[in-house]
């Protein structure tokens, strides 16, 4: 993955890595280390802090393909933005296991660094941002916030404002010892299993990382999240029981969930809406997450 500017020009910035004292527990590793981060704003970087509601999103893929730049996220940004009620989206470059040397946790070390580079260099409070992410990019939205919550106190790194995850990818161990043919959505997706073991072999460097951790298998390790989680599932996506028994368990946890189904769509719509015809789903999809933190008591506009 390139770190020059390409395309986006000066929307694109390369972030550095924070303090080394800011990457502890999960995030220490003898051979991964933080490097920096490559992150495109839509519509570009805000030049004041009033007024402002930052979603910070993570792109799907598997943790194998895509990157946070406009060809693959751009429909994402624009979508938040006029459906979501977010003035300004970032979306990080981050590490793909399908490159060498860039397995877990490589991704959570880039999450963390694009969060902390928000609160501490851009001076975005964080009751003014909201952590996101599709389908892998969901896991990892879920993995920063159970960083931050187990260790974001000691580091001083404060909770965002909420939560939204579209078709998250929540058990990662299950793509490696299950078959998801069995799943009744299989015929009614475009999820393959060759792809699903492809993303968890290489992410958990071909089982040298235990894939029923914590970490890439949140469904089986609930906690409590402070603050509203808004969950997106496509009727047809072969993630679609897993994500519902996602939102019962956190929910069972003491979160505030608000599992919005949405009818007749595939996996990760969201991400692939003009592709496959879902444009107008992805957002209405965000209209109801928007209702939803707005109900909440966010900080952001109601949408149309």
């Amino acid at each position: 993955m390139t770190l020059k500017p390409g395309q986006e020009r000066d929307r694109f910035k390369v972030v550095s890595p924070g303090s080394p004292k800011l990457y502890q527990g999960q995030l220490l590793d003898k051979e991964i280390k933080p490097k920096p981060v490559g992150v495109t704003w839509t519509p570009a970087e805000p030049a004041s802090r009033e007024g402002i509601m930052v979603a910070l999103h993570f792109h799907g893929g598997g943790y194998v393909i895509g990157s946070g730049r406009d060809n693959d996220t751009g429909f994402v940004a624009k979508t938040f933005i006029e459906n979501m009620g977010c003035t300004h989206v970032c979306t990080p470059q981050y590490r793909l296991s399908s490159h060498p040397h860039s397995w877990f946790p490589a991704q959570l070390q880039d999450a963390a660094t694009s969060f902390i580079h928000l609160l501490r260099d851009c001076s975005i409070p964080p009751e003014q941002i909201i952590i996101s992410g599709d389908s892998a990019g969901a896991n990892l939205a879920l993995g920063l916030m159970r960083y931050i919550h187990e260790s974001g106190g000691e580091l001083n790194i404060p909770t965002p404002a909420g939560v939204a995850l579209w078709s998250p990818w929540v058990d990662i161990e299950a793509a490696l010892h299950q078959d998801m043919v069995l799943s009744p959505n299989y015929g009614t997706d475009y999820l393959n299993r060759n792809f699903g073991i492809w993303g968890a072999s290489t992410v958990t460097n071909h089982g040298k990382i235990d894939p029923a951790g914590p970490y890439l298998s949140p469904l089986h390790h609930p906690f409590k999240i402070d603050v509203p989680m808004y969950v997106n599932a496509g009727s047809r996506e072969v993630l679609y029981e897993d994500i519902c028994e996602l939102a019962l368990r956190y929910r069972d946890a003491g979160c505030k969930v608000s599992l919005d189904v949405s009818e007749g769509c595939p996996h990760d719509f969201l991400l692939l809406g003009p592709r496959m015809g879902f444009t107008q789903a992805g957002h209405m999809a965000a209209r109801k997450a928007n209702r939803f933190f707005h109900q909440e008591g966010l900080a952001m506009r109601l949408t149309k």
